[in-house]
Protein backbone atom coordinates (compact mmCIF):
# COMPACT_ATOMS: atom_id res chain seq x y z
CA UNK A 1 0.00 0.00 0.00
CA UNK A 2 1.33 3.43 -0.99
CA UNK A 3 2.41 5.66 1.88
CA UNK A 4 0.29 8.75 2.53
CA UNK A 5 1.74 11.96 3.95
CA UNK A 6 -0.65 14.19 5.93
CA UNK A 7 -0.87 17.88 6.84
CA UNK A 8 -2.24 19.50 9.99
CA UNK A 9 -2.32 23.21 9.19
CA UNK A 10 -3.62 24.31 12.60
CA UNK A 11 -2.56 22.68 15.88
CA UNK A 12 -2.39 24.19 19.37
CA UNK A 13 0.19 21.68 20.59
CA UNK A 14 2.01 24.29 22.68
CA UNK A 15 -1.06 24.85 24.87
CA UNK A 16 -1.32 23.50 28.40
CA UNK A 17 -3.55 20.61 27.29
CA UNK A 18 -0.39 18.83 26.07
CA UNK A 19 1.98 19.70 28.91
CA UNK A 20 2.00 16.14 30.22
CA UNK A 21 2.56 14.20 26.98
CA UNK A 22 3.72 16.52 24.19
CA UNK A 23 6.74 14.38 23.26
CA UNK A 24 4.59 11.25 23.08
CA UNK A 25 2.06 13.05 20.87
CA UNK A 26 4.84 14.20 18.54
CA UNK A 27 6.27 10.70 18.24
CA UNK A 28 2.82 9.35 17.37
CA UNK A 29 2.57 11.99 14.63
CA UNK A 30 5.91 10.90 13.20
CA UNK A 31 4.91 7.23 13.35
CA UNK A 32 1.60 7.89 11.56
CA UNK A 33 3.02 10.16 8.83
CA UNK A 34 1.48 13.40 10.01
CA UNK A 35 4.48 14.93 8.28
CA UNK A 36 3.72 18.67 8.41
CA UNK A 37 2.17 20.50 11.35
CA UNK A 38 1.69 24.23 11.89
CA UNK A 39 1.98 25.15 15.56
CA UNK A 40 -0.45 27.94 16.40
CA UNK A 41 0.76 30.13 19.27
CA UNK A 42 -1.24 32.89 20.94
CA UNK A 43 1.10 33.84 23.78
CA UNK A 44 4.77 34.85 23.78
CA UNK A 45 5.75 31.87 25.92
CA UNK A 46 3.96 29.51 23.52
CA UNK A 47 5.84 30.99 20.56
CA UNK A 48 9.19 30.61 22.30
CA UNK A 49 8.35 26.99 23.12
CA UNK A 50 7.21 26.33 19.54
CA UNK A 51 10.46 27.71 18.13
CA UNK A 52 12.41 25.29 20.33
CA UNK A 53 10.34 22.36 19.04
CA UNK A 54 10.82 23.55 15.47
CA UNK A 55 14.58 23.53 16.01
CA UNK A 56 14.29 19.97 17.29
CA UNK A 57 11.98 18.84 14.45
CA UNK A 58 12.74 21.23 11.55
CA UNK A 59 11.04 19.11 8.89
CA UNK A 60 7.87 18.56 10.92
CA UNK A 61 6.87 21.95 12.29
CA UNK A 62 6.04 25.42 11.06
CA UNK A 63 5.35 28.13 13.64
CA UNK A 64 2.53 30.68 13.63
CA UNK A 65 2.25 33.60 16.07
CA UNK A 66 -0.87 35.70 16.43
CA UNK A 67 -3.19 37.65 18.70
CA UNK A 68 -6.60 35.98 18.96
CA UNK A 69 -9.42 38.49 18.39
CA UNK A 70 -10.85 38.05 21.89
CA UNK A 71 -7.40 38.66 23.44
CA UNK A 72 -6.58 42.00 21.85
CA UNK A 73 -7.08 43.93 25.11
CA UNK A 74 -4.83 41.54 27.02
CA UNK A 75 -1.93 40.99 24.62
CA UNK A 76 1.03 43.33 24.36
CA UNK A 77 1.55 44.39 20.73
CA UNK A 78 5.31 44.85 21.18
CA UNK A 79 5.70 41.29 22.48
CA UNK A 80 3.67 39.96 19.56
CA UNK A 81 5.60 41.97 16.97
CA UNK A 82 8.91 40.84 18.46
CA UNK A 83 7.83 37.21 17.97
CA UNK A 84 6.28 37.83 14.53
CA UNK A 85 9.52 39.29 13.21
CA UNK A 86 11.57 36.26 14.23
CA UNK A 87 12.92 34.29 11.29
CA UNK A 88 11.67 31.06 12.90
CA UNK A 89 8.05 32.28 12.77
CA UNK A 90 6.64 31.28 9.40
CA UNK A 91 3.02 32.47 9.61
CA UNK A 92 1.08 35.24 11.37
CA UNK A 93 -1.91 33.65 13.07
CA UNK A 94 -4.32 32.93 14.16
CA UNK A 95 -5.72 36.41 13.71
CA UNK A 96 -9.12 37.67 12.64
CA UNK A 97 -12.58 38.48 13.93
CA UNK A 98 -14.88 36.80 16.44
CA UNK A 99 -18.26 38.46 16.96
CA UNK A 100 -19.91 35.45 18.64
CA UNK A 101 -19.55 36.77 22.19
CA UNK A 102 -18.87 40.41 21.29
CA UNK A 103 -22.00 42.46 20.59
CA UNK A 104 -20.54 45.89 21.37
CA UNK A 105 -19.74 47.70 18.10
CA UNK A 106 -16.78 49.58 19.58
CA UNK A 107 -15.15 46.29 20.57
CA UNK A 108 -15.86 44.85 17.14
CA UNK A 109 -14.27 47.92 15.59
CA UNK A 110 -11.18 47.38 17.74
CA UNK A 111 -11.01 43.77 16.50
CA UNK A 112 -11.14 45.01 12.91
CA UNK A 113 -8.37 47.55 13.54
CA UNK A 114 -6.12 44.88 15.07
CA UNK A 115 -6.89 42.42 12.28
CA UNK A 116 -5.86 44.98 9.67
CA UNK A 117 -2.73 45.88 11.62
CA UNK A 118 -1.68 42.22 11.79
CA UNK A 119 -2.32 41.64 8.06
CA UNK A 120 -0.24 44.71 7.28
CA UNK A 121 2.59 43.34 9.42
CA UNK A 122 2.34 39.95 7.70
CA UNK A 123 2.53 41.64 4.31
CA UNK A 124 5.49 43.77 5.40
CA UNK A 125 7.31 40.62 6.53
CA UNK A 126 6.26 38.70 3.38
CA UNK A 127 4.68 36.03 5.57
CA UNK A 128 1.31 34.32 5.06
CA UNK A 129 -1.40 34.61 7.68
CA UNK A 130 -4.08 32.32 9.17
CA UNK A 131 -7.53 33.72 9.86
CA UNK A 132 -10.14 32.94 12.51
CA UNK A 133 -13.61 34.19 11.59
CA UNK A 134 -16.72 33.53 13.65
CA UNK A 135 -20.03 35.26 12.96
CA UNK A 136 -18.04 37.88 11.03
CA UNK A 137 -17.58 36.45 7.55
CA UNK A 138 -18.53 39.56 5.54
CA UNK A 139 -16.24 41.88 7.52
CA UNK A 140 -13.50 39.25 7.28
CA UNK A 141 -13.93 39.06 3.51
CA UNK A 142 -13.99 42.83 3.06
CA UNK A 143 -10.78 43.30 5.05
CA UNK A 144 -8.91 40.44 3.36
CA UNK A 145 -10.03 41.68 -0.07
CA UNK A 146 -8.75 45.19 0.69
CA UNK A 147 -5.43 44.26 2.31
CA UNK A 148 -4.57 41.10 0.35
CA UNK A 149 -1.51 39.03 1.13
CA UNK A 150 -1.37 35.25 1.43
CA UNK A 151 -4.15 34.09 3.74
CA UNK A 152 -6.01 30.98 4.77
CA UNK A 153 -9.41 30.70 6.40
CA UNK A 154 -8.96 28.41 9.39
CA UNK A 155 -11.83 26.10 10.37
CA UNK A 156 -13.98 27.57 7.62
CA UNK A 157 -17.71 27.40 8.42
CA UNK A 158 -19.24 29.65 5.78
CA UNK A 159 -21.12 28.83 2.59
CA UNK A 160 -19.70 27.37 -0.61
CA UNK A 161 -20.56 30.63 -2.39
CA UNK A 162 -18.50 32.70 0.03
CA UNK A 163 -15.69 30.13 -0.06
CA UNK A 164 -15.49 30.56 -3.83
CA UNK A 165 -15.26 34.33 -3.39
CA UNK A 166 -12.30 33.89 -1.03
CA UNK A 167 -10.55 31.53 -3.45
CA UNK A 168 -11.02 33.99 -6.32
CA UNK A 169 -8.80 36.32 -4.29
CA UNK A 170 -6.21 33.57 -3.81
CA UNK A 171 -7.08 32.61 -0.23
CA UNK A 172 -7.04 29.02 1.02
CA UNK A 173 -9.84 27.18 2.84
CA UNK A 174 -8.91 24.88 5.74
CA UNK A 175 -11.44 22.32 6.98
CA UNK A 176 -11.27 20.35 10.19
CA UNK A 177 -13.25 17.92 12.32
CA UNK A 178 -16.58 19.60 11.56
CA UNK A 179 -16.37 18.16 8.03
CA UNK A 180 -17.01 14.70 9.52
CA UNK A 181 -19.99 15.72 11.65
CA UNK A 182 -23.45 14.45 10.77
CA UNK A 183 -24.92 17.93 10.23
CA UNK A 184 -21.91 19.32 8.31
CA UNK A 185 -23.80 20.40 5.19
CA UNK A 186 -21.85 23.62 4.56
CA UNK A 187 -18.44 22.01 5.11
CA UNK A 188 -19.29 19.10 2.80
CA UNK A 189 -20.53 21.48 0.11
CA UNK A 190 -17.36 23.54 0.37
CA UNK A 191 -15.09 20.47 0.27
CA UNK A 192 -16.87 19.04 -2.75
CA UNK A 193 -17.33 22.16 -4.88
CA UNK A 194 -14.38 24.56 -4.60
CA UNK A 195 -11.25 24.03 -6.69
CA UNK A 196 -9.12 21.45 -4.88
CA UNK A 197 -6.02 23.63 -5.17
CA UNK A 198 -7.38 25.84 -2.38
CA UNK A 199 -8.14 23.10 0.19
CA UNK A 200 -6.17 22.41 3.38
CA UNK A 201 -6.71 20.07 6.33
CA UNK A 202 -6.43 20.92 10.02
CA UNK A 203 -7.38 19.59 13.44
CA UNK A 204 -7.55 22.79 15.55
CA UNK A 205 -6.46 20.41 18.29
CA UNK A 206 -7.18 20.05 21.18
CA UNK A 207 -10.64 21.16 19.97
CA UNK A 208 -13.10 19.80 17.39
CA UNK A 209 -12.12 16.12 17.30
CA UNK A 210 -13.58 14.42 14.21
CA UNK A 211 -15.92 11.46 14.03
CA UNK A 212 -15.33 8.70 15.18
CA UNK A 213 -13.39 10.22 18.11
CA UNK A 214 -15.62 13.25 18.63
CA UNK A 215 -15.71 14.41 22.25
CA UNK A 216 -12.12 13.41 23.02
CA UNK A 217 -9.02 15.60 23.15
CA UNK A 218 -8.09 16.18 19.53
CA UNK A 219 -4.57 15.40 18.26
CA UNK A 220 -2.87 15.72 14.85
CA UNK A 221 -3.01 11.95 14.36
CA UNK A 222 -6.75 12.40 13.72
CA UNK A 223 -6.02 14.22 10.43
CA UNK A 224 -6.56 11.04 8.33
CA UNK A 225 -10.26 11.03 9.29
CA UNK A 226 -10.60 14.52 7.83
CA UNK A 227 -8.54 13.77 4.72
CA UNK A 228 -10.55 10.58 4.10
CA UNK A 229 -13.84 12.49 4.35
CA UNK A 230 -12.58 15.19 2.01
CA UNK A 231 -11.51 12.55 -0.52
CA UNK A 232 -14.85 10.78 -0.16
CA UNK A 233 -16.95 13.86 -0.94
CA UNK A 234 -14.73 14.67 -3.92
CA UNK A 235 -14.86 11.05 -5.12
CA UNK A 236 -11.07 10.65 -5.35
CA UNK A 237 -8.52 8.51 -3.53
CA UNK A 238 -7.22 9.50 -0.13
CA UNK A 239 -3.68 9.52 -1.54
CA UNK A 240 -4.63 11.93 -4.31
CA UNK A 241 -6.38 14.21 -1.82
CA UNK A 242 -3.45 14.17 0.59
CA UNK A 243 -0.96 14.90 -2.19
CA UNK A 244 -3.03 17.84 -3.41
CA UNK A 245 -3.24 19.24 0.11
CA UNK A 246 0.55 19.03 0.47
CA UNK A 247 1.06 20.87 -2.81
CA UNK A 248 -1.37 23.54 -1.65
CA UNK A 249 0.48 23.95 1.64
CA UNK A 250 3.85 24.53 -0.01
CA UNK A 251 2.27 27.06 -2.37
CA UNK A 252 0.67 28.88 0.56
CA UNK A 253 4.03 29.15 2.32
CA UNK A 254 5.96 30.39 -0.73
CA UNK A 255 7.54 33.81 -0.55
Amino acid sequence: MEEISYLDSHAHLMSEEYNEDIDEVIQQCIDKHIDLIMLITLKKEETIKAIEYKKKYPNLFKVAAGIFPEDIDERNWDDFEEMARKEEVDVIGEIGLDYYWVKDEDKRATQREMFIKQIQLANELHKPYAVHSRDAIQDTFDIMKKYGGRGLLHCYSGTKEMAKEFTKLGFYIALGGALTFKNARHSVEVASTIDAKWLLTETDCPYMAPVPVRGTRNVPTNIPYITQKMAEVRNISEKEMADTIMQNWYRYLEK
